[in-house]
């Protein structure tokens, strides 16, 4: 009878668990278009990607807004939900003993902090975004594109006949 009890609290513990990989991966945040926050960009286009400033200040010609948010993942790496269903099913919800700790280590996004500093036309004149540590934000590798040289062309005139010709 104790061992059946014993096994009941068990299974019923599991089970409690069970879902919590589930429901962490499909309420993970969505990730964070970043590339409207940039010097130039208005007001309005940086409260649509980073959400209402936590903290705004005026003074004398500036605006400043500082910003916390979190960066998740792409919304197709919430497949990753049918990997965690299969888990469950397949190992009688043993699996969210690996797979809950995984997700809140690695799929609920980067916090981020931004401070942004607007002229009095609500115009971004300053961004400086960092990770919620303080260390600089990672973004996507720039890709530097050369400048394109022109073609070097000579233009030769014809003595006989006075028209010039380019090469």
């Amino acid at each position: 009878m104790k061992k059946g009890i014993l096994l009941l609290s068990v299974f019923v513990s599991f089970a409690v668990l069970s879902g919590c990989s589930i429901y962490k991966a499909a309420t993970a945040p969505s990730p964070v278009v970043l590339d409207s926050v940039k010097v130039g960009s208005n007001r309005i286009s940086i409260v649509g990607a980073l959400g209402v400033p936590k903290m705004s200040e005026t003074k004398a010609d500036t605006k400043v807004d500082v910003y916390e948010f979190v960066d998740g993942a792409a919304t197709y790496s919430k497949s990753r939900i049918i990997l965690y269903i299969a888990g469950d099913l397949f190992t009688a919800a043993l699996s969210e003993l690996v797979f809950w700790p995984i997700e809140l280590g690695l799929g609920q996004g980067t916090s981020g902090r931004a401070v942004v500093t607007y002229g009095m036309d609500d115009i971004a004149k300053a961004v400086l975004l960092t990770e919620a540590d303080g260390t600089p934000w990672k973004t996507a590798p720039v890709e530097e594109t050369k400048p394109v040289m022109p073609v070097k062309t000579t233009n030769k005139v014809n003595s006989a006949s006075g028209t010039v010709a380019v090469n």
